[in-house]
């Protein structure tokens, strides 16, 4: 047996010896819901670890094993688990109804604290997940301006309806060539084909691949939808100058921009840090303090096409769309995440971005720390991607190197993605980010032998330490 196949096979029999109860959960869920689990995000090799308690910044599993949670549930925990505000909330308005089935003075309560917050909302509506809600800027975009065409980021990730499911993922789905030059358009397994006669994607941070879609489809493009930082396409920052130039190219073209802050709320929000001015927004994650919640909103000309007292109005349903459970977590949410904790907690991520840095580079290995504020992603290889196509470059052929990784975090007690999503919460503090940067480091030593073996190209200085 290879060094590299010890150094995997040690890894895998640790993580074996310290989760057998989730493995038995793992099997028994196998027989009721396909690959054991309902998130494909949550699912990975040998099998995955099975939660039944939160506390603070830790998580505990089946096993009874605590785990430093370096992922707050995709970042949508930002006050990390059992907050006694948020409990206090849920308990209380349990006990008063969870979805009473019509408007409700929490919504006034809110709406209010999120468009304080967010100058650019002038009128917001409420639905269930920021999937629903990026699927209405989508709808709304198109009824107000009366085109269909919407112009998004290749490998940007808005959600699991069909808009949002063209070239969502870096690499997945049937290939099929986009003209003007773009990346071919990719289909995620069930998509029909025909989407993509409505929905373009253009590569992230390339204004000049924007300007050149306006002109070719103008006065059809209802919308450009974009996140101003990748999420699932590698925490890829917009450049400096990127949102800006969108706004002022959707703006002379017609078209409604779309901002997608349901992830990056935590970090400012963006659009209010960098004080760029959206047509419409949309939010979900922390401002439903832990229960679902989307929402979609901007300017007030637009939103007025919901008003059911004009002209042809615009059908909006949703069953649990601004229930009174998750307002009622979301005001407690929002009232408890100000000004000096989104500073602290992005001082924070910007230390350990610093701290990963660090590690790869006292130990010789080429890799970079990329994100913003309290999200982040560690990306290896000596390239610093600067689009979906540069985090896919960087991931080829590197997926067994990110798993071990994964599970050898899972080892040590932290909590992670598998494809390398790292979100900080309010509970964590400096020593955990040293404790994590430390477990990171340690790693790397751990799975130098495999590095040295199946991935030479990424070892290439020796380390600067024994």
């Amino acid at each position: 047996m290879s060094d590299a196949d010890h150094v995997s096979q040690a890894i895998l029999h640790d993580y074996a010896a310290r989760s057998p109860s989730s493995r038995a959960a793992f099997l028994a869920a196998a027989e009721v819901l396909p690959g054991g689990d309902t998130r494909t995000m949550t699912t990975y090799t040998p099998y995955p670890l099975y939660f039944d308690a939160g506390e603070g910044a830790q998580v505990r599993d089946v096993d009874g094993n605590r785990y430093l949670d370096v992922l707050s549930n995709y970042g949508a925990l930002v006050h990390g688990h059992n907050h006694p505000a948020l409990v206090a909330a849920v308990r209380e308005q349990a006990g008063l109804g969870t979805a009473l089935g019509g408007p409700s003075p929490l919504q006034i309560r809110h709406a209010e604290r999120l468009c304080a917050r967010v100058p650019a909302l002038e009128r917001v509506r409420y639905c269930n997940s920021g999937t629903e809600a990026t699927m209405w800027a989508i709808r709304t975009a198109r009824a107000f301006t009366g085109r269909d065409v919407i112009v998004k980021i290749d490998g940007g990730y808005h959600g699991t309806h069909d808009w949002g499911h063209v070239s969502a993922f870096v690499t997945s789905g049937p290939s099929f060539p986009q003209r003007l030059g773009l990346p071919d358009a990719r289909l995620a397994r069930g998509v029909p084909r025909a989407v993509l006669e409505c929905v373009v994607a253009v590569p992230f941070n390339d204004l000049d691949a924007v300007r050149r879609v306006l002109r070719a489809y103008r006065g059809e493009v209802a919308g450009f939808l974009v996140e101003p930082m990748l999420g699932v396409g590698g925490g890829v920052p917009a450049e400096p100058g990127y949102l800006e130039g969108l706004r002022t190219a959707t703006e002379r073209e017609g078209a409604l921009l779309i901002l997608d802050e349901c992830a990056t709320f935590r970090v400012g929000p963006w659009q209010v840090r960098h004080d760029l001015w959206p047509d419409l927004s949309t939010f979900s994650k922390i401002i439903g303090g832990g229960l679902p919640i989307g929402v979609f909103g901007g300017r007030a000309d637009v939103m007025a096409i919901f008003d059911p007292s004009g002209r042809d109005p615009v059908y909006h349903a949703s069953a649990f769309g601004a229930n009174n459970l998750s307002l009622a977590a979301g005001i407690a949410a929002l009232d408890h995440f100000g000004s000096g904790d989104i500073d602290r907690l992005n001082a924070m991520g910007g230390r350990l971005r610093a701290l990963l840095d660090e590690a790869a580079r006292e130990r010789g290995v080429a890799g970079h720390a990329v994100g913003a504020g309290s999200l982040g992603y560690f990306h290896f290889g000596a390239e610093r991607p600067r689009d979906a196509a540069g985090t896919a470059a960087l991931r080829r052929g590197r997926e067994d190197l990110r798993a071990l990784l994964h599970l050898h975090l899972l080892n040590q007690g932290f909590l992670t993605a598998r494809h390398g999503l790292l979100c900080l919460s309010l509970p964590m503090d400096d020593a955990d980010v040293a404790a994590f940067a430390a477990a990171f480091g340690h790693a790397l030593d751990t799975l130098r032998p495999y590095l040295a073996e199946r991935h030479p190209d990424l070892l290439a200085s020796a380390p600067a330490t024994p």
